[in-house]
């Protein structure tokens, strides 16, 4: 049997959703949604669904995206990923984990897109994927436990997106930050990191849309 790329096993079950088991795989996915029982990977509760660099409104991009995979293929950080069919409409859609792996404002993935469902960035001041928020009582330099910094380190906009007060205690301007996530990659507390991005895409429900 030839083996199939990802692309194409992807377009294979986005491009079959009239064959049983696929269909019966999205009718129990949004069950489990509904029943509260599960929820999409990347949905990241109340933090938001972080979209690539220049994603239109929730509801265009959703209807936008075709589940192509070319922004995936063309980042070089291999920071995008895709919502299984557990996730219901969101099934394909890219989304970051970005306590994970962040992005690194390459703006490859606009250029990438047939559809511009991810809008041309030019600059990485122009990205707008969600805000950085500190959590003071878990941030080393903020709750006297240590010095730290990392965060600092990684912004792409260090002293503009995020600047260091004493101990290296950092504080985010959201005029400039652009949600990319390097802040959270590589905060050193590991167990619930101390600076996340929040995004405003919500996850409403059962329909398995989101707002934006």
């Amino acid at each position: 049997m030839k083996e199939l790329t990802r692309r194409e096993f992807l377009r294979s079950l986005v491009g079959g959703t009239t064959r049983a088991g696929f269909g019966t795989g999205l009718v129990y996915g949004a069950l489990e949604l509904r029943e509260g029982r599960t929820a999409p990977a990347g949905a990241r509760g109340d933090l938001g669904i972080v979209r690539p660099p220049g994603a239109q409104i929730e509801v265009d991009f959703l209807s936008s995206c075709i589940r192509c995979t070319e922004c995936a293929d063309a980042c070089p950080a291999q920071c995008i990923r895709y919502f299984g069919p557990e996730a219901g409409a969101l099934h394909a859609t890219p989304y970051l984990q970005t306590d994970q792996r962040a992005c690194t404002s390459c703006l490859d993935c606009g250029h990438a897109c047939p559809t511009e469902a991810l809008a041309v960035l030019e600059r990485k001041e122009d990205i707008a994927m969600g805000t950085a928020v500190v959590d003071e009582r878990l941030c080393v330099s903020h709750n006297g436990s240590g010095v730290c910094g990392a965060c600092h380190t990684a912004c792409p906009l260090r002293n503009r997106a995020i600047v260091q007060d004493y101990r290296n205690a950092p504080t985010v301007n959201p005029e400039h930050c652009t949600g990319c996530g390097l802040c959270e990659e590589f905060c050193i507390v590991k167990d619930r990191r101390a600076i996340r991005v929040v995004s405003g895409r919500l996850l409403l429900g059962p329909s398995d849309e989101a707002r934006s």
